[in-house]
Order: C-alpha cells, then sequence, then structure tokens
C-alpha cells in the first residue's frame, strides 16, 4: 500500500482475479506459459506449470488469458 493525501491505495492489477485458475501468459521473447496461477505481487507472478513451479517478472509479460475450465 501506499499513501495518497489522507488515504492508503492499494497497487491493483487485476492479477489477483486470477489466483487459482488455469491460465495463458505471453511473455515478451514470444513464448507462452501456461499454469495454475498461484500468487500474484507486485513485481512477479508465481505460476505451477507442468514442468514444476516458475516466477515470472511482470515486466516481460504481455498479457495474460483464462483458459477454458
Amino acid at each position: 500500500m501506499r499513501q495518497v493525501g489522507r488515504r492508503q491505495v492499494r497497487h491493483s492489477d487485476f492479477s489477483e482475479e486470477y489466483a487459482g485458475r488455469q491460465i495463458t501468459i505471453s511473455l515478451a521473447d514470444g513464448k507462452t506459459l501456461s499454469g495454475v496461477l498461484l500468487e500474484s505481487r507486485r513485481y512477479w507472478v508465481k505460476l505451477r506449470t507442468s514442468n514444476g513451479t516458475v516466477y515470472i517478472n511482470k515486466a516481460f509479460m504481455i498479457s495474460v488469458v483464462p483458459n477454458a475450465q
């Protein structure tokens, strides 16, 4: 959280909306990753893929798309 005037403002980029859901992330280098979003922080996300757990810096993410369930 950060202070704006007299009130505190929580950072939100809507990534918490996909917590626990199957998603596909497109990266800046053209690769895509699919998995379950485990956690999202201000600068990174934690994704469980078929190859294990991956931490991704949000600066390299181009898009996040929820997969059909």
